[in-house]
């Protein structure tokens, strides 16, 4: 590798600069997308579900977190499994507090806290009527879907499901 000026970013032997721009601010910008790329992939992403947030603001944030992270056609799945876990808590229990969407390895984790403890009913029946449906999308979507007691110190459950990226998964 070449030496290069004070401040500038070195160049490897024959070729273009590994990086553009003056070093310090070179490395700035790269820290700033590792830090994005992570937050997308390895963290959850949270959203409080107490003040009623619009089910479009929810997609937005879901879609902004899982955009560059998953294949558009599972980001489809993810966003569907979202808005029917969060409109069941809104419309069956009144009491929606919290979503997450995590990475589990190649798949996709959504989690959505109510403070209800009764259980959703999966009507494998064809529904009659616009309702019923939820349960029944979120179980055809997931690989595996389950409910839990509420582990963030209030009463009431979290619905889960998982979807695969992809069938070795």
């Amino acid at each position: 590798m070449e030496h290069s000026e004070p401040g500038r970013a070195p160049k490897p032997s024959g070729g273009p600069p590994l990086v553009s721009g003056p070093l310090p601010q070179a490395v700035s910008r790269l820290i700033s997308e590792v830090q994005d790329v992570l937050a997308l992939v390895l963290l959850p992403w949270e959203r409080d579900l107490s003040t009623h947030p619009s089910p479009w603001s929810v997609r937005t944030g879901v879609r902004r977190h899982l955009a560059a992270a998953v294949h558009p056609d599972v980001l489809t799945d993810v966003l569907l499994v979202v808005e029917e876990l969060v409109e069941n808590a809104y419309q069956h229990t009144g009491s929606a507090r919290r979503l997450r969407v995590d990475r589990e390895g190649c798949a996709v984790r959504v989690e959505v806290t109510d403070g209800d403890p009764a259980e959703p009913v999966l009507h494998l029946a064809h529904p009659v009527g616009p309702h019923h449906h939820g349960v029944l999308l979120v179980h055809e979507l997931c690989h595996e879907w389950g409910v839990r007691p509420a582990t963030d110190g209030g009463p009431g459950k979290t619905v889960w499901g998982v979807l695969r990226e992809h069938p070795e998964c």
